[in-house]
């Protein structure tokens, strides 16, 4: 890895001017239980761009602009920095008109956070860099697409390993719901950073089931008899993320984390690197446009972000195992 803002300036120039990609992530410090980092969207992140990478360009310079640490709408939890949507949108838009003044051709915005307003900040980024002519992509939008109407038996690889056949079917149907810290995600961070994964993740109970907010189930109904059907699933995909939020005591992980393997991660970075490979190399080729984030609609009814918040009280989060403390015992 070459980290482009550590190059001598006219270093920097000459490297960007061969047309050589930069990657830019920005992921937040986020609370994701008990068992896996404050980083974690970060070392997934990193894992993923580094294996697109090595796909796309394997004889180029891997040339990235360290993570900015931010994020719109972190889950709480102990630690989690929320940062305001605007001022996100900020800093990803100064991060790109930065690389761009230094002469890059082609971008990749990464990152591994889920929040719809979160990809809406980057897509900042997007249009401040498309405006002045480079080719930017910010792939994990495309994936968040295709979670709102998800088939889990693509991955049936990484489910293998499930023993009980009818929990096996229920968590492929379910995976357009395991958004953070559950199975999918407990499988990558034991994929690309394992030595961050709390070994006692095993021992933890699966996500209680959520009851989705009702008003937001009626409006994807409602846009489905209106032929809608993007948006209700949006809307179906906004009302059980409510649903889990109100969850007592809260998780803070979905699905079955317990369940979760390195191998697993290992199918499900296959797919996804395969699939970002695809679109990244169709946009920085010119030959497509970067995704739009889900939820455009969110902007708007948030004000910007504003009255977005989530209040999920500290003494409400499930703790499921105290932290092991140096020289406890006896």
């Amino acid at each position: 890895m070459l980290s482009l803002l550590d190059l001598p300036s006219a270093a920097a120039r000459r490297l960007l001017a061969t047309g050589v990609p930069v990657f830019v992530p920005v992921n937040p410090v986020e609370y994701h239980g008990p068992h896996l980092s404050l980083h974690n969207d970060s070392l997934v992140c990193a894992g993923y761009l580094r294996d697109l990478h090595a796909r796309l360009w394997p004889d180029a310079p891997f040339v990235v602009v360290r993570d900015l640490e931010v994020g719109v709408d972190p889950v709480p939890g102990p630690g989690s920095r929320p940062v305001p949507f605007a001022t996100v949108r900020r800093m990803v838009e100064d991060a790109c008109a930065a690389v761009a003044d230094l002469g890059a051709q082609r971008v990749v915005i990464g990152t591994f956070h889920g929040s719809p307003l979160h990809n809406h900040a980057l897509e900042g980024g997007v249009r401040l860099l498309e405006r002045r002519g480079v080719r930017v992509v910010a792939p994990f939008s495309a994936l968040l697409r295709r979670l709102l109407t998800m088939d889990g038996h693509t991955y049936a690889d990484a489910f293998a390993h499930v023993a009980d056949v009818e929990l096996r079917e229920e968590m492929m149907r379910t995976i357009g719901y395991d958004y953070h810290a559950g199975f999918g995600e407990t499988s990558l961070a034991l994929h690309y950073a394992p030595d961050s994964v709390d070994p006692r993740y095993v021992e933890l109970p699966p996500c209680p089931p959520a009851r989705p907010a009702r008003y937001l189930q009626l409006a994807a109904r409602a846009a489905r008899v209106l032929a809608r059907d993007e948006l209700a699933a949006e809307l179906d995909f906004a009302a059980w993320g409510l649903g889990w939020y109100g969850l007592r005591p809260f998780p803070a992980y979905t699905s079955r984390p317990a369940l979760a393997t390195a191998a697993a991660g290992a199918v499900i970075a296959g797919h996804l690197v395969q699939e970002f490979a695809v679109l990244v190399a169709d946009v920085l080729a010119g030959r497509a446009r970067s995704p739009r984030p889900i939820m455009s609609w969110m902007v708007g009814l948030t004000a910007a972000g504003r009255l977005a918040a989530v209040d999920v009280p500290a003494a409400a989060i499930a703790p499921f195992f105290a932290p092991r403390v140096s020289g406890a015992g006896a």
